[in-house]
């Protein structure tokens, strides 16, 4: 994943100006990082090296505009690594924290995102790059169900809506929104903790997490119309793993 990720931001900068990009991302990795560490450190926690907070800083950083001011970069992952550390099931995170600082992040700071991480930035034939390593980890955890469910979905959804002359409903086929689309469905939708394991229920979620996200894009905001999609799928399984827990009735009298 982190080969892949890097790999993407090295290939996703080589436009002209991309240093910013790599910039930001370096920022955001190692503010990450050493965030991580000073949880650690006032938690008393063991000390490991926070692949976690790495992964996020390199996906924070490649999303946001490579002109986002660099405090709000560190501000972005920082609550991007709060809301994973406060937002939790037992040990695992509820929402995905970068989706989580970058909703925030635009909400309160308005700060851009261009996906360059997701290539939007190059020739489109370069998605092709995206989309192999996409479909290997996906492949490697199991996760081909959702991903397949939500792109079908996004699609037949935005062909519908620009048949009916939805405004807007043709942006998202071009770049950078298929871009979008593509890397939050290989590399965040299909994060383990935050996504359902058995097939069915990936098919099921990956359908209504494409749903929300395509009216969101529709009635609400065509920034953060994906995250808001990508929430609604992190509580849906967080509420799929309550009911699986609950205990049934005869066995909680014997």
């Amino acid at each position: 994943m982190v080969i892949f990720l890097v790999i993407l931001t090295l290939v996703g900068a080589s436009y002209a100006g991309g240093v910013s990009g790599i910039k930001n991302g370096l920022l955001a990795i190692i503010t990450g990082i050493l965030f991580d560490y000073l949880v650690m450190y006032l938690m008393n926690r063991p000390w490991h090296f926070p692949d976690g907070a790495l992964i996020t800083g390199i996906i924070v950083g490649g999303i946001l505009s490579p002109a986002t001011p660099w405090f709000y970069v560190m501000m972005t992952t920082i609550i991007a690594l709060l809301s994973k550390h406060l937002l939790k099931d037992k040990r695992r995170p509820l929402l995905n924290p970068a989706a989580v600082g970058l909703f925030i992040s635009a909400i309160l700071f308005s700060t851009g995102e261009s996906w360059w991480i997701g290539l939007s930035m190059i020739p489109s034939w370069c998605a092709i790059i995206m989309i192999l390593f996409g479909m290997f980890i996906a492949s490697r955890i199991n996760k081909l169900p959702l991903v397949f469910a939500f792109l079908a979905t996004y699609m037949i959804f935005f062909l519908i809506a620009g048949i009916l002359n939805s405004a807007g409903a043709g942006d998202v086929l071009r770049t950078p929104y298929i871009n979008a689309a593509l890397f939050l469905s290989f590399f965040m939708l299909t994060d383990p903790p935050t996504s359902p394991a058995k097939y069915r229920e990936q098919i099921l979620f990956g359908c209504i997490v494409s749903m929300v996200s395509c009216a969101a894009f529709l009635l609400v905001s065509r920034l953060t119309y994906l995250f808001i999609g990508l929430f609604i799928s992190n509580l849906l399984k967080l509420a799929a793993s309550k009911m699986n827990r609950a205990p049934i009735h005869g066995a909680a009298r014997r």
